[in-house]
């Protein structure tokens, strides 16, 4: 089971967030779908639908890449470290001092994805726009 629950992550990712193919998320995601915790969506994710409006807002503002660093899958959850990258020119991977990472948690039910818990790692971000001091070695 923890391979085929990995594989609906990879194919969330891969097929419905990077190639924006909406239409998948309806085999992925499971109707009662709730982000319990998100630190980045402008708006509660509920339901198909939500994650398709995240999807295609994130996709609009960001264009980015989200790439599955790890991927762990235990009993009924899965765990994605991801970094997420900016496209650049051709669609390659842009500049990786604008790469966001972060780790999302996932379960599953009924072969559906149903929660997700998000946590992005911000403080690179607020670093930068200064906001915080640097990082010190």
């Amino acid at each position: 089971m923890s391979e085929q629950h990995k594989e609906l992550v990879r194919r969330f990712y891969g097929e419905v967030e990077n190639e924006l193919k909406l239409d998948v998320a309806d085999e992925l995601v499971h109707p009662d779908f709730k982000d319990v915790y998100n630190t980045v969506a402008p708006f509660p994710v509920v339901g198909v639908q939500g994650i398709k409006d995240l999807a295609a807002a994130l996709h609009e503002r960001l264009d980015s890449e989200i790439v599955i660093e790890d991927l762990v899958a235990e009993g009924d959850r899965v765990v994605a470290r991801i970094t997420s990258r900016p496209r650049g020119p051709e669609g390659g991977a842009g500049d990786e001092s604008n790469a966001i990472h972060g780790v999302e948690i996932f379960r599953v039910a009924e072969g559906k994805l149903i929660e997700r818990w998000v946590f992005i790692d911000l403080l690179p971000m607020l670093r930068k726009q200064g906001a915080l001091p640097p990082q010190h070695a």
